[in-house]
């Protein structure tokens, strides 16, 4: 299988590139610029990297149409790109920071799923994957906002457009949800008090990827990590383990 992946060169994007490299498919996959891709290594198996801006439409498109021409359609393409916001109160946040992540989250992720179904259309099937994340369930934190806004949208978007998609029933539109995973992005804004929930509910990349990477495979459309299950048994768990401290 051939898999795109947006966001590939760290945390959770760049585990999915690995684990599906394992397990024999061919990858494309993207950074933001050269600098991004410095950090990838051991990578083995066939992969394509392309630098790329989500937030450009047209870049998504030059990488995708390049990736196709080396490895063939593209049977799965994750948008998993994302930045988190600044912690902060609506009132005092930065603009430009609001900016970033709407720009980021919602028009980059728009983007990719536009480009990708266009193509999936051409070729009949394929299966395209969102990447959920706090207030995609409707959960909001304070200094959180427009993060979680954009995660909300997301959901919605991903099942909207499956309506609009309902003639094409090879042609699905999925969605990711990883749970606490301990990656940059979660970890630079961390709080004292944040860092105690998330040594109880948190998982390492390489616990997290290679259960979305089975799923995705076997064409699950809605894909959560951390259910209501999960939670209650490490929450037992930490009352009598004492969770390992990060950050």
């Amino acid at each position: 299988m051939h898999i795109f992946i947006t966001g590939g060169t760290r945390g959770i994007g760049n585990g999915m590139v690995k684990e599906f490299l394992k397990r024999g498919h061919q990858v494309s996959f993207t950074g933001t610029n050269e600098k991004s891709f410095v950090n990838v290594i051991d990578l083995e198996g066939k992969y394509n990297t392309y630098i790329c801006d989500v937030r450009n439409i047209e870049s998504i498109e030059e990488a995708l149409k390049d990736a196709i021409s080396k490895f063939g359609e593209i049977d799965i393409f994750i948008n998993n790109a994302g930045v988190d916001q600044d912690r902060a109160l609506l009132i005092d946040i930065d603009s430009e920071n609001i900016k970033k992540v709407i720009d980021i989250n919602v028009i980059g992720m728009i983007n990719g799923t536009k480009v990708a179904l266009k193509e999936m259309i051409k070729q009949g099937h394929g299966y395209v994957y969102n990447m959920e994340g706090l207030g995609s369930d409707d959960r909001m934190i304070e200094q959180t906002i427009i993060y979680g806004s954009s995660k909300r949208l997301l959901r919605y978007f991903s099942n909207a457009v499956n309506k609009e998609m309902k003639d094409y029933e090879n042609i699905v539109i999925g969605t990711l949800s990883p749970g606490m995973v301990f990656t940059d992005l979660l970890l630079n804004n961390s709080t004292e008090e944040s860092m105690k929930i998330m040594n109880i509910l948190g998982n390492t990349v390489e616990e997290v990827t290679p259960f979305l990477v089975e799923n995705m495979l076997k064409k699950k459309q809605k894909i959560y990590w951390l259910t209501t299950w999960k939670v209650i048994k490490k929450f037992i768990k930490s009352i009598f383990v004492k969770p390992k401290k990060r950050g």
